[in-house]
């Protein structure tokens, strides 16, 4: 497959339908729809035209070397994420370039809780993301969506906890058909080990929640160890280091859990130096199920059409690799219905109370 052009590669994969399962809200913003709203609370920043604003929210390969370079593109957003309306009309909006780069099956992941800043409640932030959700699939409707909630890390494991008591009736077995799917801990990565979220990891899985865990992009194979055995992640987030250890890969593939592979990104942060480093090749020779996912679209220029696209280039993938990929994406998902209950026209717009920004 490596061997056809750019735009056959791009029709056959548009042709299969994809799956993202590694895809933050933060940082999947359209960047216009973020300045509209700073012109509407600031009348934009003094001195600052969009092409500036917009190199605030994207990585800057001179700049930008870290995981924490990149996370501090998050810091922009979020004075605009604390309304309900704002946050449903981004997820619509996400869910839409989702629609519209070929994926069907889309894995928004978020944290309630740095959302609440202006008074929402961690529910209706949730509903309000679920409204936007709601709006997309009616709107398309062979797109299936589900929410990951995520811990912070540097909130710490009793904050997990309590996060998770919160959102005990956002599952999406409890909702309409589109609710909180899975569990999953982000952020700085070195300081906080999977080990210090062990509780809240038992508590999810009681709860029926499936489980990821951010592991192995700034740190080395132990973190994945710790996902694994510690919080029993099913599928990893990055797991770069993962390819060090030969038991650990072999574990990988025995156990069947899933590498949520975000090759952009992975540059970006430092986690490799160079697309053609990265393991993936040598993930799927061990039998490792990989799953190729954009991570953050907004802060990593990219598409998941794009992802596709260097992984095929920087490694030679066969058509019948890349049809894997595209298929463990899909098996991989936590998402059992996905599909808003109502009938088609409801505009999606009543899961919480609205709350003007």
């Amino acid at each position: 497959m490596y061997r056809w052009t750019a735009e056959e590669q791009t029709a056959w994969l548009r042709q299969r339908g994809l799956a993202d399962l590694h895809r933050h809200f933060d940082g999947s913003i359209r960047p216009r729809t973020l300045w509209d709203l700073s012109e509407k609370y600031y009348k934009a920043i003094p001195g600052m035209d969009f092409e500036g604003f917009h190199r605030m929210l994207a990585w800057d390969p001179v700049h930008d070397k870290t995981l924490l370079d990149y996370l501090d593109k998050f810091h922009v957003p979020l004075q605009y994420t604390q309304f309900y309306d704002n946050i449903r009309t981004i997820a619509f909006e996400i869910a839409e370039d989702a629609w519209r780069e070929g994926i069907r099956t889309l894995e928004l992941r978020i944290n309630p809780i740095i959302h609440r800043r202006a008074g929402l409640t961690t529910r209706q932030v949730l509903n309000a993301v679920r409204a936007g959700l709601k709006k997309a699939c009616l709107t398309y409707p062979d797109l299936k969506t589900g929410i990951i909630c995520i811990a912070i890390r540097g909130h710490g494991g009793n904050m997990a906890k309590i996060l998770l008591r919160e959102i005990a009736g956002e599952d999406e077995r409890f909702q309409r058909g589109i609710g909180v799917v899975g569990f999953d801990i982000a952020g700085a990565e070195r300081p906080f080990p999977p080990l210090l979220f062990g509780e809240a990891y038992s508590l999810a899985r009681t709860m029926g929640f499936r489980r990821t865990v951010h592991a192995g992009e700034e740190m080395g194979e132990d973190y994945i160890w710790q996902a694994i055995d510690i919080c029993g992640a099913q599928r990893i987030g990055h797991g770069v280091s993962a390819v060090r250890d030969p038991a650990l890969m072999k574990r990988l593939a025995d156990d069947s859990i899933v590498l949520e592979v975000c090759l952009s990104s992975n540059l970006q942060t430092g986690a490799i130096r160079k697309i053609g480093d990265h393991p993936l090749r040598s993930y799927l020779e061990r039998g490792i199920p990989c799953a190729i996912c954009t991570d953050n679209p907004t802060v990593s220029s990219t598409t998941l059409l794009r992802e596709y696209l260097l992984a095929i280039e920087h490694f030679s993938l066969t058509e019948e690799e890349v049809a894997g990929l595209v298929r463990t994406g899909h098996e991989a998902s936590f998402i059992e219905n996905g599909r808003p209950w109502s009938e088609p026209g409801d505009p999606g717009d009543d899961d919480g109370d609205t709350v003007e920004g």
